[in-house]
């Protein structure tokens, strides 16, 4: 199986969104379960007006047989980090390396931008984040608590040297 990933120019971002959605939404099934069409929509909406506020905005897209399957979100911030917001990988393609390819290709764009780490955050029952992200050598910077969350908010970095 091979994986391309693609990074979508800006201008197509509202063409590719709906795919962005559908990969989120089988990837976060498990916790968030099925989603209406309308639910899908407005977190599209609110995805690219989140974006649009971004400082060097990112969004790469992973295929397989021409097919998306994965998705990642990032943005550079003013303090030459990049802050991944989102990482996700639809349920069947799980565990075949797509979220690690994900993570390596904004890693190469951080190092290539003179950035001189990489932050994200998850949350402890999402298992198979917090491995991806040990296993790419991110180490847990901190934890906080947000009001209204169900677990603690878990703090990664990577050090780009």
């Amino acid at each position: 199986m091979t994986t391309e990933i693609e990074t979508v120019p800006r201008d197509l971002w509202a063409d590719r969104i709906a795919q962005v959605v559908a990969i989120h939404s089988s990837a976060y099934a498990e916790w968030n379960g099925p989603q209406s069409q309308e639910q899908e929509k407005q977190k599209g909406e609110g995805y690219l007006r989140r974006w649009s506020t971004f400082r060097g905005p990112l969004l790469l897209l992973a295929s397989v047989g021409g097919t998306p399957v994965g998705f990642l979100t990032a943005d550079e911030r003013a303090d030459a980090t990049f802050s991944i917001a989102h990482i996700g990988v639809q349920q069947e393609f799980k565990r075949q390396g797509i979220g690690r390819s994900l993570v390596a290709k904004v890693e190469e764009l951080a190092r290539a931008q003179g950035c001189r780490g990489i932050t994200t955050t998850s949350y402890n029952r999402f298992r198979g984040m917090l491995i991806l992200l040990l296993k790419q050598e991110f180490y847990i910077q901190g934890t906080s608590w947000i009001p209204g969350a169900t677990d603690l908010q878990i703090v990664f970095r990577k050090d780009l040297g």
